[in-house]
């Protein structure tokens, strides 16, 4: 009998809706990142001297209710997974956990660009 390892990767269990709902928030704070760093160097070039200048608490006010939101919707889904008792519950989790702390990844990188400059 030959002896095989499985190498069983979380992420590749889940359903598409896990992963619409674990992704979709990271995915759209990192290309609002994305757009308002390109906007910046558009504007003002590769001078990032005054870029903490720009009414940041807003902004860091308004990523933070776009993660509550995701939270929240996370939430909601995992409540209707558990009704619904589908075998995948951890991996959904899993995935949803991870979709969180990409999007907390964004803020900090949000945070370090902020301060650093």
């Amino acid at each position: 009998m030959q002896a095989t390892h499985h190498f069983n990767i979380e992420l590749r269990h889940a359903t598409m809706p896990t992963y619409v709902i674990s992704y979709v928030f990271p995915i759209l704070l990192l290309l609002y990142e994305i757009h308002r760093v390109s906007r910046w160097i558009y504007d003002y070039g590769m001078h990032f001297s005054n870029f903490r200048f720009m009414g940041y608490e807003f902004l860091l006010m308004l990523m933070l209710v776009f993660v509550g939101i995701q939270v929240v919707v996370a939430t909601l889904f995992l409540i209707a997974v558990s009704i619904g008792r589908h075998h995948d519950f951890e991996h959904r989790v899993s995935n949803l956990l991870t979709g969180l702390s990409c999007s907390m990844v964004v803020i900090a990188l949000d945070l370090a660009l902020q301060y650093a400059l």
